[in-house]
């Protein structure tokens, strides 16, 4: 706002004579009115004059997810854009306590002061580094060096009771720790010193901080998400980790000589997403010179991550000229103007995000009047459904409608027959994409139950509402004649966790709603059982 008092204040002082006292003129003179209409003119006017980014509110703001950035200084114009705070090097070991027991927080005090003034999420990042730590630990021995570690978490932990997200551990598959075995080594687990470090952030921070890890090139190959996913469960199983972060730096996707596989990449996400934890993109940039090749790369990858249901945050790392990691990744340039891929986050992030089909999804022995569930997109006023027997949806189009509401159930359609459907959302600023087509098979049967209490002509299981979910989720079912109904969930194990329903029923069609508090975030199985019907569904508990 530095350049807005340069403006406004000479006018205010020239116009409406600031600078002498309201006693000498009085407050009933002409010349006093006279100034301050003057004054009300040439502010009014002024402040039209300003641009709409001065007023402007986060890219983000209202949104189910943040856009964040990291941060390593306070500049004027961050919060016009993002509304989640990352310090770049600020929070790093190295850079608070270079010498040992001389610690330098200003910095980071800044950072995170900025945050919670702002009410932003505060991300540390970040406990232990294998890239980033204080030379003068390595001529330690192991006690000191684990003293020192532990020291360190605590510190942290205790000046800066309000993070919202810490990375305990980044990079430990790609960076060398050389203090690793003073906390443990490899250990039994093979992750020994991983686990103290959690133990430790679990035991100093804050009740409520939600402890991640956070590392690079994960989703290129399936080797490398299978080795974070049982990394991931090796904490999981502790109690110690609340999320992960997958960086999404540009040169995990494509590079000079290569370009991994999208479809790779969407399906080792989905992967991560079973697993039950949010999943924050921390580190996103792309370093490209050309104005219109970096935006066709953000209209590439950005959407692959803001529209996963499980990714619950995106941090760029970086947004202006000269200071910024990657170059060539900044998204204002050196006279501060917008370079066309900020310009299309603009649009793009208050435009409805596609919606995700649920259920039914690649599933046969369905109603012929089949009950079509997606997964609502933020700030969506209305809903564009499409239903037909061709996966092209061109021509034999059955379904063409449009409603406000997350679910419909369809009219009846042919009997055994194979239907592809797909759903678009929209709102005042535009139209998503639409969902990735699902299908289903009909079976030869229809469920109906009509408003005066008809029977369903056969017992039907549906796939619950949300899904992923948390805490509460909603799960449908019918029964063609009255009797014992037994609903329970399970884990993947066959360890029952929860009754839902056990007791006699009337004929119907029936929602009950299933609350996964206490239970930790994971997939889970459920199964109805009615007289000779029997089935099983999967729901998945994010936490």
């Amino acid at each position: 706002m530095h350049d807005l008092n340069i403006l406004i204040y000479p006018l205010l002082q020239r116009y409406a004579n600031l600078t002498k006292p309201v006693s000498v003129m009085g407050f009933g003179s002409p010349r006093f009115w006279k100034q301050c209409s003057i004054f009300i003119f040439v502010f009014v006017f002024v402040v039209g004059l300003l641009p709409l980014q001065l007023i402007a509110q986060p890219l983000a703001s209202g949104k189910s997810k943040f856009l964040g950035c990291s941060m390593r200084s306070i500049r004027t114009n961050f919060s016009k854009y993002w509304n989640q705070v990352t310090p770049d090097n600020a929070g790093k070991w190295a850079s608070v306590e270079s010498s040992q027991d001389q610690y330098n927080w200003t910095p980071l005090d800044n950072i995170y002061n900025y945050a919670m003034t702002n009410g932003f999420p505060y991300r540390h990042h970040t406990f232990i580094w294998g890239s980033q730590y204080p030379g003068w630990i390595t001529s330690l021995d192991s006690a000191s060096q684990r003293a020192q570690v532990e020291e360190w978490i605590r510190l942290v932990g205790t000046r800066y009771p309000n993070i919202n997200f810490v990375d305990v551990v980044n990079e430990p598959f790609t960076t060398q720790v050389p203090f690793k075995n003073a906390l443990g080594g490899d250990g039994a687990t093979g992750w020994d010193w991983v686990i103290t470090a959690f133990r430790w952030a679990r035991q100093y921070c804050a009740p409520g901080v939600k402890l991640h890890l956070n590392e690079y090139n994960i989703l290129h190959n399936n080797t490398a998400t299978d080795r974070y996913m049982a990394l991931i469960d090796t904490l999981k199983v502790r109690g110690l980790i609340d999320g992960f972060g997958i960086q999404g730096h540009y040169f995990e996707f494509k590079g000079s000589g290569y370009t991994w596989s999208i479809p790779t990449i969407k399906s080792n996400l989905d992967r991560l997403a079973a697993k039950g934890l949010p999943i924050y993109i921390t580190e996103f940039d792309i370093n490209e010179p050309v104005d219109s090749v970096q935006l066709q790369n953000y209209k590439t990858y950005f959407p692959i991550f803001w529209e996963h249901p499980a990714v619950k945050g995106i941090t760029l790392w970086g947004y202006v000229d000269g200071d910024i990691w990657q170059g060539n990744a900044n998204l204002l340039d050196s006279r501060n103007a917008e370079r066309p891929a900020l310009q299309w986050l603009r649009t793009y992030i208050v435009s409805p995000f596609a919606p995700v089909a649920i259920s039914p999804v690649g599933v046969g022995g369905v109603p012929r009047n089949p009950v079509l569930f997606w997964h609502s997109s933020d700030s969506a006023t209305s809903y564009h459904l499409q239903v037909s027997t061709s996966s092209t949806f061109s021509p034999s189009i059955i379904t063409d409608t449009t409603i406000t509401d997350t679910t419909i159930q369809l009219s009846p359609l042919a009997e055994s027959t194979r239907y592809y459907w797909r759903v678009s959302a929209s709102n005042e600023h535009g139209t998503s994409e639409y969902s990735t087509a699902a299908y289903f098979k009909t079976d030869i049967f229809i469920v109906s139950v009509s408003d005066d209490g008809g029977i369903p002509a056969q017992p039907f299981l549906s796939q619950n509402y949300p899904n992923p979910f948390n805490p509460v989720t909603r799960i449908q079912y019918s029964i063609p004649e009255n009797g014992y109904v037994s609903l329970k969930v399970y884990s993947l194990v066959g360890t029952e966790v929860a009754i839902v329903i056990s007791g006699v029923q009337h004929a119907g069609r029936h929602t009950v709603m299933f609350e996964g508090t206490g239970l930790a975030g994971g997939v889970y199985l459920y199964r109805l059982q009615s007289g000779n019907f029997m089935e099983t569904r999967k729901l998945l508990l994010l936490k």
